[in-house]
């Protein structure tokens, strides 16, 4: 992959934000409604044992907020990231922009980065980084271009980074205007399993073979 001087640290891979940064968004606002399913707070496990945790809650009826808190091997010192999401469709495929509005580690304040995501079941999500080769500078327009061409040779997603994140708590949403709140899954029993896969590598996950909604 190219610029990988702007690709996010070794820890962060498991995290599916290891693909380069870029200076525009795929889309310059939502395409799509918020998919409630995205809701809540997600945890995933990296082959090291270390555990990210994101919460995703809605600010408006096509926006998302993300907090990511990323895993360090030093107690206190994990980084910690805020993101405006919103989904941006391109090939007839449902893609996740984030726009970094907080950072407290590598990844750039104002930068985008673009995640594919794919529901396993109901608390469990698979999320893709995409292989592109355009320049960080590169343009909506080329950007998009360049996504389409990949769609359709099936390069998007060859080499990228990938983790299953699953769900640990769930969001209660109030369209009145109040600020979110969370609760613990009620599913302990599903929620272990939902771990335990978590810890899957990619080729070793039996849950890719019946995703529900692959365009997600």
């Amino acid at each position: 992959m190219k610029f990988l001087f702007r690709t996010v640290s070794a820890a962060v891979l498991g995290l599916v934000l290891s693909g380069c940064f870029f200076d525009h968004p795929l889309t310059g606002g939502p395409t799509e409604s918020v998919n409630t399913w995205l809701l809540g707070v997600w945890e995933t496990t990296n082959d090291k044992g270390e555990t990210a945790r994101v919460k995703v809650a809605p600010t408006a009826s096509d926006r998302y907020s993300v907090e990511l808190s990323a895993p360090s091997k030093k107690p206190g010192k994990g980084a910690r990231y805020r993101f405006d999401m919103w989904p941006s469709q391109v090939g007839g495929t449902l893609f996740l922009t984030l726009a970094c509005i907080e950072s407290s580690g590598k990844i750039p304040l104002g930068s985008h980065v673009f995640v594919q995501a794919q529901l396993l079941d109901q608390n469990s999500v698979r999320a893709r980084a995409l292989k592109l080769d355009c320049e960080p500078s590169a343009t909506s327009y080329e950007l998009r271009k360049e996504i389409r061409r990949k769609l359709k040779d099936l390069s998007l997603y060859e080499g990228a980074e990938s983790a299953v994140w699953s769900r640990v708590e769930e969001v209660v949403w109030n369209k009145d205007g109040a600020d979110p709140t969370f609760k613990p899954i009620r599913n302990l029993q599903i929620r272990s399993s939902l771990v335990q896969t978590s810890r899957l590598k990619p080729e070793d996950d039996p849950e890719l073979k019946k995703i529900r909604n692959p365009g997600l």
